[in-house]
């Protein structure tokens, strides 16, 4: 079965599931810091919620991906996932306590380490390992307005109703989003395809080669440095306006998260298109490129109109992460197998470098100052940069191999 026979149903889908996932996964961003004020809990333990889930979502990473690898069915996978995450989100408003939030946190943060593989794994099985670089990009097109849009429906939910009604909203979502999982077709004929290339082997023996892939482990390290530069930005960012911006901030701040979403809709599939013709690691560098850029710019100015223009460079790169990264994944796994899993390792670096981003940043910040800070994260992405070029090789030479060595 041909990626060219996929049906429009499947693709129309598949469209669907990533802009209702997108508009789902919202509602656990900064309005669980908001909520929870008017729940009356304390900074410190809010603090300690969103660190359990940081926690968990890095811890569950390994498995959440060796899990859905042992799935045979991706969609169940993905169906699985939504639900949990419609369990958390009831949880939010229906238990408020300590331990109701925490179960909500840890639930949601396996959950997450569970879908994102799995629309991957999905979109492989649709649409073939030919096309897969345009899906990616059509993915974060998709996620990219459901963000938007969702984001908007949430602030004004948020405003003119109920603090709880955010996460209603969110689990209401989940309706749809399982809906656009049930127009997927199942595609067998890829799937088994892909059963019969991969090696044979146990879980611990792909740990061990996965360790000692050079092509991942590059990749690994160019990731962490990457999320040590962008992670801390925006919330450094947001304490500049806050200061400076006076009663106009929140506007700021949305622009600031609105405008990267335009910038990926727009560009996303043409990076997939690219990445596939001209190759991973070209689209790399020029996404990579970009943070030392906007690092240099947030030191040299903090005006609401020009942090509004610089941070749609964080558009460009999140295109290019969001995807690159599972197209690297797919072309090391074309080898060993185990894509979800290789998956996983990717999304540990990346929660790793997020986190040293923030903590040491911000302890950079408190001595000598955000100007400093944005200096050193520039420096990151700077290193980044440097590391792709230097050490990351081109992964879609084996796709293209694989291809010519088909019979």
């Amino acid at each position: 079965m041909s990626a060219g026979h996929a049906s429009p149903r499947s693709l129309r889908g598949l469209d669907l599931l990533t802009f209702f996932v997108a508009d789902v996964q919202t509602g656990f961003g900064p309005f669980i810091a908001i909520y929870l004020t008017t729940q009356r809990w304390t900074e410190l333990q809010i603090g300690s919620v969103l660190s359990l889930g940081t926690i968990v979502a890095m811890a569950s990473q390994l498995p959440a991906g060796a899990l859905v690898d042992a799935m045979r069915s991706k969609r169940l996978a993905a169906a699985i996932a939504i639900v949990a995450i419609t369990a958390s989100a009831l949880l939010f408003v229906l238990a408020p306590s300590q331990a109701g939030i925490g179960l909500a946190e840890i639930l949601h943060g396996f959950a997450s380490c569970m879908l994102s593989p799995a629309i991957a794994a999905i979109s492989i099985t649709i649409v073939g390992g030919a096309l897969l670089g345009e899906r990616l990009g059509r993915n974060a097109r998709f996620a990219s307005i459901g963000n938007g849009v969702a984001a908007a429906a949430m602030g004004v939910c948020g405003y003119y109703f109920a603090p709880g009604s955010v996460f209603w909203l969110t689990a209401l979502l989940c309706a749809p989003s399982l809906f656009a999982l049930s127009r997927i077709e199942s595609r067998r004929a890829v799937r088994d395809a892909l059963e019969r290339e991969r090696p044979k082997a146990s879980a611990w023996v792909e740990l061990r080669a996965l360790a000692l892939d050079r092509r991942l482990l590059a990749f690994m390290a160019c990731i962490v440095l990457f999320q040590m530069a962008d992670a801390a930005m925006l919330p450094f960012v947001g304490n500049e306006i806050a200061g400076k911006a006076g009663s106009i901030a929140n506007l700021v701040i949305a622009a600031c998260l609105v405008w990267p979403q335009v910038i990926v809709a727009v560009i996303s599939p043409w990076v997939g298109r690219t990445a596939q013709h001209r190759g991973r690691r070209f689209i790399l560098l020029l996404g990579f490129g970009v943070e030392p850029l906007r690092g240099v710019l947030f030191a040299l100015t903090a005006l609401p109109i020009p942090v509004v223009l610089i941070q749609g460079l964080s558009g460009v790169s999140a295109a290019t992460i969001g995807v690159t990264l599972p197209l690297i994944a797919a072309d090391i796994a074309r080898e060993r197998g185990h894509f979800n899993l290789t998956m996983g390792a990717i999304g540990l670096a990346s929660g790793l470098g997020a986190t040293l981003s923030n903590a040491v940043t911000g302890e950079i910040a408190e001595v000598a100052g955000v100007r400093l800070a944005f200096l050193v994260l520039a420096a990151a992405g700077l290193l980044a940069t440097i590391l792709v070029w230097l050490l990351m090789p081109e992964t879609v030479v084996h796709e293209r191999s694989a291809a010519a060595a088909a019979p």
